[in-house]
């Protein structure tokens, strides 16, 4: 059993067992915010060592509290992805989370020495640890990513995305939240072609060359993050093999490419796109600009298009944050109302209301 696993498994049994024969309470301290929890901990009696076998399981007593809460602020998902660092960052360090214990009950069972204790655990110092492990794509506004890959063979269309689940997986594994349709944030599109190359001299087997093309494209304000292309062979003793094989070897030639440049991307700049309406006159919507751009999270405002009429379209750059976000603030601006309509990670549709 690898040692991922085992910590994994140390975490969900002491959340478990734990959550089983205790209590979890939260109480105001002078200094600190309070999380009481009881956990047992347990080592193997070596060579007859009462000693250090007590001094062991009051140590896993004390990861195991940790681990309790830990489990209580942290999704499940986390537990397993980020279980060494956790592991290694939190759980192993006691003596900074822990305020106090208390020994509740401690005994001898066969080869091993059992311990019982009542932890006072620091919230406020875990919860700002664990703030670490929250992913990236989670702190750039949780985007949903979608694709939309067009693949050939000796052109004609492919049922199965091979290309498509590659670059799926790849930004799944990276935290990110992704479609099963092409809707979303972040749409990846594309084409890729697989077309036969040769059999000779080979000893049976067939070669097959596909080529790849895609960008990302932030699906509210249009625009592009970044284009990339990739070409890759495959063999198999099929043709449908080879041609498979191509395709999954130019997906994975640039899968890490597009992760980190949409990654980037997002880093650098976060672009929103705000469809205003009741944007009566140029001198109304100029007004509003103004105000937007004495928002302290806004990098700037400009204007897109407008109809004369009652509807316009600006791109805000923020300086952090994201469009759902952003909705906050403006609902509690006081220098203009609005209503907030909709809005997703990258796009936002508000009404002007009268003063």
């Amino acid at each position: 059993m690898s040692k991922s696993i085992s910590i994994v498994l140390a975490l969900v049994f002491a959340i478990f067992a734990t959550s089983c024969s205790s209590t979890r309470k939260s109480l105001k301290n002078s200094a600190y915010d309070i999380e009481i929890v009881e956990a047992d901990g347990m080592a193997p009696i070596i060579e007859k060592d009462i000693t250090a076998a007590k001094k062991t399981s009051l140590h896993e007593a004390m990861k195991n509290a940790l681990a309790l809460v830990v489990g209580v602020y942290v999704s499940q998902e986390a537990l397993v992805s980020k279980a060494i660092l956790i592991d290694d960052s939190i759980t192993s360090q006691t003596e900074g989370y822990i305020e106090k214990y208390e020994i509740i009950k401690e005994w001898k069972d066969g080869d091993f020495y059992k311990t019982r204790i009542k932890a006072h655990v620091r919230r406020e110092d875990l919860s700002a640890k664990l703030k670490n492990f929250e992913n990236e794509p989670s702190k750039l506004g949780n985007p949903v990513i979608a694709f939309s890959i067009e693949e050939t063979v000796d052109g004609k269309p492919m049922e199965s995305h091979y290309c498509e689940l590659e670059i799926k997986n790849t930004f799944a594994e990276a935290g990110f939240a992704v479609s099963d349709k092409q809707e979303g944030d972040i749409l990846i599109s594309g084409t890729a072609s697989s077309d036969f190359n040769t059999q000779e001299g080979l000893g049976g087997f067939t070669s097959y060359r596909a080529a790849l093309s895609a960008k990302a494209v932030k699906t509210g304000s249009e625009e592009v993050l970044l284009t990339v292309q990739s070409s890759a062979g495959g063999i198999d003793l099929s043709k449908k093999g080879a041609a498979r094989a191509a395709l999954i070897n130019a997906s994975k030639k640039i899968a890490l490419e597009i992760k980190d440049g949409v990654l980037k991307a997002l880093r650098k700049k976060t672009l929103i796109k705000i469809t205003v309406e009741n944007a009566e006159t140029m001198n109304k919507l100029s007004e509003f600009i103004k105000a937007l751009r004495n928002i302290p999270t806004v990098r700037d405002c400009w204007l897109r298009t407008f109809n004369g009429g009652k509807n316009a379209v600006l791109d805000v750059n923020l300086r952090r944050s994201n469009a759902a976000d952003f909705s906050q603030i403006l609902g509690k601006n006081k220098r203009f109302k609005v209503e907030i309509i909709n809005s997703t990670s990258y796009s936002l549709n508000l009404r002007i209301q009268p003063k």
